[in-house]
């Protein structure tokens, strides 16, 4: 039997059911047509969120059209909709089920450190076919708990599942139209594949952030990276030859000497420690392939960046290493707070790749 959380009052004894959030709905409703004044109504529905979240907990479904075939669209619907369930309730025996090892890693921390919650009743989206065997899965709307930061509280999460439809890695999308100005390029420009596999990278990147995963950032920057913050750049001593063949004139660039691990350390230790959450979204996304060099990448993007102690906005830009596709690397990223005074951006044209 299912558990009931009740009311009486006002010569009437009403119950909340459980199981499913329309009985609250019907509850409030009751209430109203009793003639019930809306101040108790409103603090009864105040009661009832404070003492028994699991009953209204949403249930929700997800329908997958396309994919591999339709058992296999079906069976991963249906797998979807018990991850999705479980997030609220962080139940993470029935997650595992679905993701392989380093997939349950990537959910339980993200789940961890964001509360995802499911809102809608209904998720009917497509089964992607990637071009390296797997399966995407986007389009599924959450809302995040931001604590003291501000902003909008809902996101869209992408899943890639493998061949036998585990969940191998979940990460935060980029806004819907960029994702989709980004592909249709990749077809005419004839490097969809490459296309598809950098927005992977950059929305694995910026969740990485949005989850704190300090070890998966170090994996993803090159130990000798060149990094550009504000209008000031930091570079390795040992590594001065990327900066010296910059075309960055002086007076566009100041220098300090940084290291990657000082970077992270500070990242770690100061961004990280003070901010229970940190919100990153990205837009105006541009993609450049090198001109002789197939396996990089530059990618230029706007930044909002909100967390509990501080917020900005400004401008992105990564180049990126596929040379080895399955270990990409940030040889470069810069940041600057706004366009310098003729318009343009750090870019790819800035910098000569040297073997």
């Amino acid at each position: 039997m299912n558990k009931q959380y009740c009311h009486t009052g006002w010569g009437r004894r009403l119950c909340l059911p459980s199981d499913n959030i329309k009985y609250l709905s019907n509850y409030v409703l009751n209430l109203w047509r009793a003639g019930t004044p809306a101040l108790p109504v409103l603090m009864i529905i105040i009661i009832t969120l404070s003492i028994a979240p699991a009953a209204i907990a949403l249930t929700s479904k997800v329908i997958l059209s396309g994919g591999h075939d339709s058992q296999f669209s079906t069976q991963t619907s249906s797998n979807l909709t018990e991850i999705i369930n479980s997030l609220g309730s962080q139940n993470w025996k029935t997650m595992q089920e679905h993701c392989s090892e380093q997939g349950f890693k990537s959910l339980q921390e993200l789940v961890m450190n964001t509360n995802l919650r499911n809102v809608n009743p209904l998720y009917e989206t497509k089964l992607i076919n990637l071009p390296s065997g797997e399966f995407e899965v986007r389009d599924i709307k959450v809302m995040v708990d931001m604590k003291a930061t501000s902003g909008n509280p809902f996101q869209y999460l992408v899943f890639t599942l493998n061949q036998n439809g585990l969940v191998d890695d979940v990460r935060f999308a980029l806004e819907n139209r960029h994702y989709q100005e980004i592909i249709k390029q990749g077809e005419k420009l004839k490097d969809f594949a490459f296309r598809q596999q950098i927005l992977h990278f950059i929305e694995i990147f910026r969740t990485a952030y949005n989850r704190k995963d300090i070890e998966y950032l170090k994996k993803m920057y090159s130990d000798d990276a060149l990094i550009i913050v504000g209008r000031v750049v930091e570079v390795k001593p040992d590594m001065p030859d990327m900066l010296a063949s910059s075309s960055l004139s002086q007076d566009r660039i100041q220098f300090i000497r940084l290291s990657k691990t000082e970077y992270i350390h500070r990242l770690e230790n100061k961004v990280f420690k003070q901010n229970d959450f940190i919100k990153v979204n990205f837009s105006e996304v541009e993609l450049r392939r090198h001109p002789s060099r197939q396996y990089i990448y530059g990618v230029t993007l706007k930044q909002d960046w909100h967390t509990s102690t501080y917020s900005d906005e400004g401008y992105l830009f990564l180049m990126i290493d596929f040379s080895d596709q399955d270990k990409p690397l940030i040889h470069v990223r810069s940041w600057q707070p706004e366009k310098f005074p003729d318009g343009s951006l750090i870019n790819l044209g800035d910098f000569e790749v040297i073997d």
